[in-house]
């Protein structure tokens, strides 16, 4: 690390720095960004203005006709890491040297890279911590939408395009050295525009993430995506440019990357940018290598492998079974609800079947609950009526088991008022399908020798690491943030299901 060099970089590249704000680099931290007035930076203010000629991407370095671009997902990350370790193979012969001096010379320890041998060999805290986290939602983030293994892809884009384009360009490669370009690109890297895409930013990436963020990344996305140009190029009047190949950026030096103020900044404070302000501290750690304490984005979702719920769509689907104006009456009943919090019901994918950080099921979550235990009474018509999966009885049932959930948890229900047996019994089941739901997952996180272990013992596991053990500590940390949002929900569902048994006249046989 050499900031005095990448300062000299950043004069030669004209990038220009609020007079208020200051670079530095500490072991512990890494490169940070501060306010170094004894007064506040006022907010708006541009604390960074970065000519795009200046920032490195699979368009803009040396091996740019060579390196097949991708506009975005894991195929934009893979390649914006060849083309960064093609100029960190340059050494000084790259137009990035001072920049890429600045960057940390180990692997980032994010935990995408916990369990790749070749990341962190014969290194005992990245095996136990990779143990650690499965079965977790840091565990999901190993994997893409399509339950293709990252590192699988990694290994593969290493040997059908690293390996033989470095080689065509006379560099030696290897794959320990492509890993820490990657691990570089995952926790750094921005989406700029629509020409550069995925895109290393100079001073940007300095910038340390919380959610009550200080800046913001500002960048023109809307450019021709051939040539770059801000304004209006020949390619414009081309019907179709998109499948035209890229040509040499055209360098506009009033197109930049800003670090723009969202508030006012304290003296002497850490200047904070947000990587995301939904980001959980399962993606935090398998991007970034890092977790936050508060813990207030995370949840946990079903409906994945290794999740304990796999979703069948045959015979029902809560976003599309259910008619607009029934999952409307079921959003209104449930907002007096506790125990289940307003999600997006018009959302198909699994992501929506969750709990929150409060423990709290999300409505989606809820409603496949409700229509698996309707569907598994043989009392009940559950097809046909009022939607293409959804008989008119089931739909009323629904609106009767959320109006019953409610009762109980305002106390208006009583041993009077009691609902009928068939909505009764429902509720029970749903909340003990709830509890089960939430048991058999912490039942099968964790490390396998561990598996079911107290919060307790997890927590004396911790205490007792070495302080070299990192990302065990941090796997640890997850782990136990994870289940301490599934206890709760669990241990709300128990209380409400003892609540109705407890109820007079009620007989729980």
């Amino acid at each position: 690390m050499s900031l005095r060099q990448f300062h000299q970089w950043l004069t030669t590249q004209n990038i220009q720095c609020h007079a208020g704000t200051k670079i530095l680099y500490t072991e512990d931290v890494g490169m940070s960004v501060v306010c170094r007035t004894t007064a506040p930076i006022i907010h708006p203010q541009r604390l960074a203005v970065i000519p795009k000629a200046s920032i490195l991407s699979v368009r803009s370095c040396a091996l740019s006709r060579h390196i097949p671009w991708a506009p975005y997902g894991h195929d934009a990350t893979l390649a914006l890491s060849l083309a960064l370790y093609s100029e960190i193979l340059r050494c000084d012969a790259s137009r990035w040297a001072g920049y890429l001096c600045s960057l940390t010379a180990d692997i980032v320890p994010i935990a995408r890279l916990w369990g790749h041998n070749d990341a962190f060999p014969d290194d005992e805290d990245s095996s136990d911590a990779a143990q650690w986290i499965q079965g977790t939602e840091v565990h999901k983030e190993l994997y893409s939408e399509d339950g293709t293994s990252l590192t699988e892809d990694i290994d593969t884009y290493y040997r059908t395009h690293v390996v033989p384009i470095l080689i065509a360009n006379d560099y030696r490669p290897s794959i320990h050295g492509f890993l820490h370009a990657y691990s570089l690109v995952c926790s750094r890297a921005f989406l700029v525009d629509s020409y550069h895409g995925l895109s290393m930013v100079p001073v940007a990436d300095g910038f340390n993430h919380i959610h009550e963020n200080h800046v913001q990344l500002a960048s023109e996305y809307d450019v021709c995506p051939v040539c770059g140009s801000l304004s209006e190029c020949p390619h414009d009047r081309e019907e179709d440019s998109r499948n035209m190949p890229s040509v040499s950026p055209q360098l506009d030096p009033t197109d930049t990357v800003d670090m723009i103020t969202v508030r006012s900044i304290p003296a002497g404070a850490e200047i904070y940018n947000t990587y995301g302000s939904n980001l959980s501290n399962a993606a935090l750690l398998g991007r970034y290598g890092f977790l936050l304490d508060d813990g207030e984005t995370d949840v946990v979702t079903f409906g994945w492998p290794g999740s304990g719920l796999i979703v069948d769509r045959t015979n029902f689907d809560w976003s599309h079974d259910l008619p607009d104006e029934v999952r409307g009456e079921v959003e209104a009943i449930l907002e007096q609800s506790a125990l289940v919090f307003k999600s997006d019901l018009r959302i198909h994918d699994e992501s929506s079947l969750c709990i929150n950080s409060d423990g709290q099921v999300s409505t989606a979550l809820f409603l496949w609950v409700v229509m698996d235990v309707l569907s598994q009474m043989p009392e009940l018509e559950t097809h046909g009526g009022v939607g293409p999966g959804v008989s008119d009885a089931m739909a009323d049932t629904i609106l009767h088991v959320a109006n019953a959930l409610v009762c109980f948890e305002t106390e208006e229900a009583s041993s009077s008022n009691i609902p009928d047996d068939q909505v009764l019994r429902a509720v029970l089941e749903v909340a003990g399908a709830l509890v089960g739901l939430c048991r058999a997952r912490i039942a099968h996180v964790g490390m396998k020798p561990y598996r079911g272990a107290s919060a307790e013992i997890l927590g004396e596991l911790m205490d007792n690491l070495c302080p070299e053990r990192t990302k065990t500590r941090l796997a640890l940390q997850y782990l136990l943030g994870e289940r301490a949002i599934l206890e709760a929900c669990a241990s709300g569902w128990e209380e409400l299901r003892d609540k109705i048994i407890d109820l007079d006249g009620y007989d729980s046989d």
